[in-house]
């Protein structure tokens, strides 16, 4: 995970892209596309490294796991700074149907773990990240 401060240009937060899951394959697939696709990846492993980096760094979009050991991806939501608003896209193998407490806690969105390289592409296209 990369240290430090925020980048110089704001314009740059939109491209940046937080990456909160346990399951490392997982962040290293999800890394790589973004990378591919031209964002900045940084990566975090549970809900409290992702509040830590979200209180040191800006981020466009939030990709975050809803079912993580110690803390859900409803409760990092519920803990973030206010000062930190990324767009959050929650990721889970569970069905659509019982994400529905977390897409109702706010403007967020989904997206199935599994999804395609493509699939990702189109979700932050449609969220002008």
């Amino acid at each position: 995970m990369r240290q430090g401060g925020s980048l110089s240009r704001p314009s740059d937060d939109a491209h940046r892209v937080l990456v909160v899951d346990d399951d490392a394959d997982w962040r290293e697939f999800l890394k790589v596309c973004l990378e591919d696709l031209g964002y900045e990846a940084i990566e975090a492993s549970d809900g409290q490294e992702a509040l830590d980096s979200l209180s040191r760094e800006r981020y466009g979009v939030m990709l975050l796991d809803l079912n993580m050991p110690g803390m859900s991806g409803l409760e990092v939501v519920e803990r973030m700074p206010r000062n930190t608003q990324p767009r959050i896209v929650f990721l889970t193998s569970a069905a659509a149907q019982d994400v529905g407490n977390a897409l109702m806690s706010g403007p967020h969105y989904y997206l199935p773990k599994g999804a395609s390289r493509d699939q990702l592409s189109l979700l932050l296209q449609s969220l002008n990240a």
